[in-house]
């Protein structure tokens, strides 16, 4: 498992990456569009190029989020239970994030496929077509259920053996 781990993580890093130059570059798109307008000539498509960039920032994050731990969760009843239950929830939970994560990168894969061909939708505005940012979705999730597929792994491993993964 050590390296489909390390793949995986790399992946997930390269991601990182990309989200945070993602978020730079809307962060200083956003300012100067703000002074663009200001002055009287405002940036056409601001809008559409925020939200394209808010698809990228967003699934290019997932992945590293379940890496690092870092989405919420609320644990009102689980947190109440013995351990083991909670072990068990955990492999529940993280084997269930792995097979949504899969079926909507599966899906969003075949609309990338499919809205290549024949009428590409497109932005309203700029024209941008939709199809790059439907394999950026999965892409997306396919990072973050193989981020939760090693996390399962790992609560299995130390649910039946007692030992971290």
């Amino acid at each position: 498992m050590g390296v489909v781990e390390k793949w995986v993580g790399v992946l997930t890093t390269i991601g990182r990456y990309i989200a945070i130059i993602t978020m730079t570059g809307m962060m200083l798109f956003t300012t100067y569009a703000v002074i663009s307008r200001n002055f009287g000539s405002p940036v056409v498509g601001d809008v559409e190029i925020m939200q394209l960039g808010m698809v990228v920032l967003i699934m290019f994050a997932l992945g590293y989020s379940q890496k690092e731990e870092a989405h919420i969760s609320i644990g009102l009843i689980v947190d109440r239970l013995p351990k083991k239950i909670q072990q068990i929830a955990d492999v529940i939970s993280y084997f269930s994030t792995f097979i949504i994560c899969l079926i909507i990168g599966w899906v969003s894969f075949n609309k990338g496929l499919n809205s290549m061909e024949g009428n590409v939708r497109t932005t309203d505005l700029l024209g941008i077509p939709h199809f790059p940012f439907r394999f950026i979705i999965a892409l997306g999730f396919a990072m973050w259920g193989l981020e939760a597929l090693i996390r399962s792994i790992r609560s299995i491993l130390t649910l039946f053996a007692g030992k971290e993964g």
